[in-house]
């Protein structure tokens, strides 16, 4: 028995001739005595031996490549926690450019509004309710009488509204009353802004119509019905204040200003109680003058009991 060699083939044999030769041969070590088994199983650990090594350097290799795949996978971990912090940082990053460029809008802002608030010399006044008393014969639909004087702290040259509209300028002031100027005046001269545009120009009457003028053409087109209001330049009206809109723009092609035409707020036309904007009236600068009037019987003439402008 010792000569006995036990040859398998393996390949060729099938799953069901394994397990009966493996039954044969765990009955045979049964049977045979010890020292005869012993050698059997040497004989099979020999015959093994190759299928055995071949198992574990397989397995060895599966525990090293999955050793390898778990640090695999951390460095994937960390890769992707890499990038996700570049992520935040990005956005963060991001963030920060937006702050910084509201930070410089703002700034531009309050530098344009700055710019502006030098340009402005009109002053923050105290409005005054009137009641218009009397309107003159003369100038009938240009002068107005109001119930409110130098003992109300009006002053010449200071804004007169009806509502949000403009109306006209203090010409002289009494202790309980004042002579106001109606747009459409001569002397009165409002500088002013059309709103859909932004052009700035100056209303004033000329050859008996009331016109805003020096508005260029440019690239913005004047259009019928855009509001003009007060630009606030002159230091007597605030800004904003309703003067009309455009009832007629000419543009003749040999001139560099548009011809307009301007049609006042209806607001404006026959008011019968008015707002003096007191502490407005620019300094140095006299009010309107009224026209030269016949001096009366007994030598008095006719603007008598008046205060003198200025």
């Amino acid at each position: 028995m010792t000569g006995v060699k036990l040859k398998f083939d393996l390949k060729n044999m099938s799953r069901r001739r394994a397990l009966l030769v493996a039954l044969a041969a765990s009955l045979l070590l049964l049977v045979l005595p010890a020292a005869v088994s012993a050698r059997v199983r040497l004989a099979a650990a020999s015959l093994f031996s190759p299928i055995t090594g071949s198992v574990r350097s397989v397995g060895m290799g599966l525990r090293l490549r999955l050793a390898a795949f778990g640090r695999g996978t951390e460095l994937q971990q960390q890769l992707e926690a890499e990038r996700q912090a570049h992520a935040q940082t990005r956005a963060q990053l991001a963030e920060a450019q937006d702050q910084l460029k509201s930070l410089q809008r703002a700034s531009e802002e309050a530098a344009g509004l700055r710019r502006a608030k030098e340009r402005n010399s009109w002053r923050r006044g105290v409005p005054v309710a009137a009641n218009v008393i009397r309107r003159p014969g003369r100038w009938e639909n240009c002068e107005l009488i109001v119930d409110c004087g130098s003992d109300q702290g009006v002053e010449p040259r200071q804004a007169v509204l009806v509502g949000e509209s403009v109306l006209g300028l203090v010409a002289e002031v009494s202790p309980g009353t004042s002579r106001v100027v109606m747009l459409g005046h001569p002397d009165v001269i409002v500088p002013a802004m059309i709103v859909e545009t932004r052009q700035q120009g100056i209303v004033e009457v000329v050859d008996g119509r009331i016109e805003l003028r020096f508005i260029t053409r440019g690239d913005r087109q004047v259009r019928n019905g855009y509001q003009i209001v007060t630009s606030g330049l002159d230091g007597a009206f605030p800004p904003g204040c309703l003067i009309g809109e455009v009832d007629v723009a000419v543009h003749a092609p040999d001139q560099p200003f548009y011809r307009i035409f301007v049609a006042p707020a209806m607001a404006a036309v026959s008011p019968e109680t008015v707002w003096v904007i007191t502490g407005t009236a620019p300094e140095g600068r006299p009010g309107p003058k009224r026209p030269a009037e016949q001096p009366a019987p007994g030598g008095r003439s006719g603007s008598a009991g008046r205060k003198p402008a200025g």
